[in-house]
């Protein structure tokens, strides 16, 4: 097919063929990456809402990168005949589907050497499965903390407190030096009811410098209606007030006794 390219042998059948080739590519390539992921995160407890949006997303991601590759293959095909048909008049000419290939190659290399951080994406703790889901403010790393101590599980003593951390935080707008956050908490049980929700734990202090936010935490509280050995969903949200940024947190612990 490659030969047929380069020697104008290339027609619509062909494009189509190639494109075909190229989205069941991208598509493989896509699906392989995700279980990867999955493979060595094994012990983190996914949730099918969030797994079947990240899969739909990549599976996008990979059918648009199929139909990049093929119009500039496409375009390269339709520059090259007008560039055969002012040879006839005795112009010099061009290599244009060689110019097209080596230009698409130039601009993967350049994008990978200089690729910039999404402005959406996951980071998790395998140990505790915290996880955090963010757009446009991105946390370097996600932990939980008791008693000053950073835990690496989720059993937490019922009438005790802990907070949940994003640490390295980037991307917050910043207005006149300063940078505003909110913070929403909710828990629920394992019957889906909710049993806390604070629409702003911020409220009345959300406005800071920006030199001197570096991490957003929330103190998450355990006691009644909570019980022992029981397992309740924890959602924090913290989200840019001068912009668009978010970051979801999403953990599920369990109360014990006191040891």
């Amino acid at each position: 097919m490659i030969q047929e390219f380069f020697n104008g042998q290339f027609n619509a059948a062909m494009h189509f063929r190639l494109f075909s080739k190229l989205l069941k590519c991208c598509l493989a390539i896509s699906i392989t990456v995700y279980v990867l992921v999955h493979l060595i995160l094994f012990d983190i407890p996914f949730e099918w809402p969030d797994e079947i949006y990240t899969l739909a997303k990549i599976l996008l991601t990979g059918s648009i990168f199929a139909s990049i590759i093929s119009s500039i293959i496409i375009i390269a095909d339709l520059l090259d005949m007008i560039f055969k048909k002012r040879h006839s008049f005795e112009l010099k000419p061009v290599p244009v589907k060689r110019i097209a290939i080596m230009m698409l190659l130039l601009i993967a290399v350049v994008s990978a050497c200089s690729a910039q951080k999404p402005a959406t994406g996951m980071v998790k703790d395998i140990t505790t499965g915290l996880s955090a889901s963010y757009k446009n403010i991105k946390p370097g790393k996600v932990l939980l903390v008791m008693n000053d101590e950073i835990i690496h599980h989720t059993d937490i003593p019922l009438g005790e407190s802990f907070y949940l951390v994003n640490n390295n935080i980037k991307g917050l707008t910043v207005k006149e030096g300063k940078v505003a956050v909110g913070c929403a908490l909710t828990i629920k049980n394992k019957a889906g009811k909710t049993l806390l929700h604070s629409d702003d734990l911020f409220n009345r202090n959300d406005t800071y410098k920006k030199d001197s936010v570096s991490f957003l935490r929330c103190k998450v509280s355990t006691g009644d209606p909570m019980k022992w050995e029981e397992k309740y969903y924890v959602t924090v949200i913290f989200w840019d007030k001068y912009g668009t940024g978010r970051i979801e947190n999403k953990v599920t612990i369990r109360c014990i006794d006191l040891p």
